[in-house]
């Protein structure tokens, strides 16, 4: 709305003659009607609502005269006008009621003289209704409602559409026609927004709506397990390929963690059980699965709660290092869970299991075994790779990092173990900042 500026003419022309005349310049003019002024030159009013304003008469002193003027709407079928009592005021009152969409204006007239104001009316709010659920990969429809003052539907009388917008366009992306499509699975946020007025007034609404994975296609292998066990997903003849260009994130939705991929090809895709932490079913989410960039479920039963894995049966932390600790004979991946708050990075911490081994021999023949191990992680803060060259891990030099206890996400250690030597891989999970476990690959290369 603009209000106008009243500008005090006649007292100005007072104070410029009054010094150099004997008598008032503008006396004669005194209660004669010059002016006539409407309150505001632009007005919005919400649809099934009213606006009260005014119209006031001058004379050349800028005195409010009596009321005459009468006001007119220019469309009454956009906006009416009702006359109402102002007194003691001297000036006009009256309502402007808005009853459709659109632009009109108000007209006030006394004597010879007139003023106009601009009127807009608009919906009280928007809103929009459509599925509460969108399968990744398909689309949803939704559409929306205008309402006015009253929470009558005013849908129907040539408001521009609302602007269609997603809190997260990686999961759910929407058309200006409010056509909604899916891709990663969760809550996402959808808003319709409709400009009032010509400022930066709007109004909008927001709703929640889920992406859902839709199931997947193909067959799978191990739909139950425990910690660093192998789950095989294979495209049945004819299901879009793997999306090759797209690093997979593969959760399980209950432990919203990530896990590693640990092979895939256009056809196949081969994912590690990470540390679930509890027994029960739920699904297995693979998200970008395709070019579409789609998200696929399976359900998938986590058969224990414990987060032991294959390499560390029995959760020994501490030294000396267990004989049974698995040993390291060949290049390849190795998965390990570990898990605990470990904030002191300590290998004695009652409860925890911050700490895992390997055994690493160096085959006779070989004259220096050049091993060289990086470890991948997705949750907690950081993991460090150290080597002990005895069971006790103590006493000078016998505990070496070959590089491999920064902060930095791979680690990276390179050693070189002597012909004969036995060393114990000691993979530390220090300072996990709260998560519940994590899940680290161990890549070994260096072995002929």
């Amino acid at each position: 709305m603009t209000r106008r500026i009243y500008r005090l003419l006649g007292a100005v022309a007072i104070a410029a003659f009054g010094a150099a005349c004997k008598g008032d310049p503008l006396a004669d003019t005194g209660g004669t009607l010059s002016r006539l002024d409407l309150e505001y030159t632009y007005r919005e009013v919400v649809l099934g609502d009213s606006a009260r304003t005014f119209a006031i008469e001058r004379d050349a002193l800028n005195t409010p005269l009596p009321p005459t003027a009468t006001v007119r709407s220019c469309n009454a079928a956009i906006a009416t006008v009702t006359t109402a009592s102002d007194a003691p005021l001297q000036r006009t009152g009256f309502f402007i009621k808005a009853l459709t969409y659109g632009s009109t204006c108000v007209i006030a007239e006394a004597g010879a003289l007139s003023d106009t104001t601009q009127v807009a009316t608009f919906p009280a709010s928007v809103s929009f209704a459509g599925p509460d659920t969108v399968i990744s990969g398909s689309t949803g429809q939704y559409t929306h409602s205008y309402f006015s003052a009253t929470n009558a539907n005013v849908t129907g009388q040539g408001i521009p559409a609302p602007v269609w917008t997603s809190s997260d366009t990686l999961r759910a992306k929407t058309t200006q026609t409010g056509l909604v499509s899916g891709f990663d699975p969760s809550v996402v946020n959808l808003t319709t927004t409709s400009a009032r007025g010509p400022g930066t007034d709007a109004i909008n609404f927001t709703r929640t709506v889920f992406v859902d994975p839709l199931p997947f296609r193909g067959t799978t292998s191990a739909l139950a397990g425990v910690p660093t066990d192998t789950v095989r997903f294979a495209r049945a003849v004819g299901a879009p390929r793997f999306n090759q260009g797209t690093s997979l994130a593969v959760t399980f939705k209950f432990i919203a963690i990530r896990t590693f991929v640990a092979r895939k090809t256009a056809d196949s895709l081969y994912v590690i059980v990470p540390g679930i932490g509890t027994t029960g079913s739920d699904n297995l989410v693979i998200a970008r699965a395709d070019s579409a960039k789609t998200a696929e479920k399976v359900n998938f039963t986590s058969n224990t709660a414990s987060f032991l894995d294959h390499y560390d049966v029995i959760g020994n932390d501490g030294f000396p290092v267990a004989p049974t600790n698995p040993s390291i004979t060949a290049n390849g991946d190795y998965y390990v869970v570990q898990h605990g708050t470990c904030t002191g990075g300590s290998v004695s911490e009652p409860g925890d299991d911050c700490d895992d081994f390997f055994r690493v021999a160096n085959p006779s023949g070989i004259d220096t075994l050049r091993a060289r191990v990086q470890v991948d992680w997705f949750t907690g803060s950081d993991v460090d790779i150290l080597w002990c060259k005895n069971t006790t891990c103590s006493g000078p030099g016998n505990v070496v990092t070959g590089g491999g206890a920064t902060a930095n996400n791979p680690e990276v250690s390179n050693v070189k173990i002597p012909p004969g030597a036995t060393w114990y891989l000691w993979i530390n999970y220090f300072d996990p900042v709260g998560a519940a476990s994590v899940l680290s690959r161990i890549r070994v290369t260096g072995f002929p």
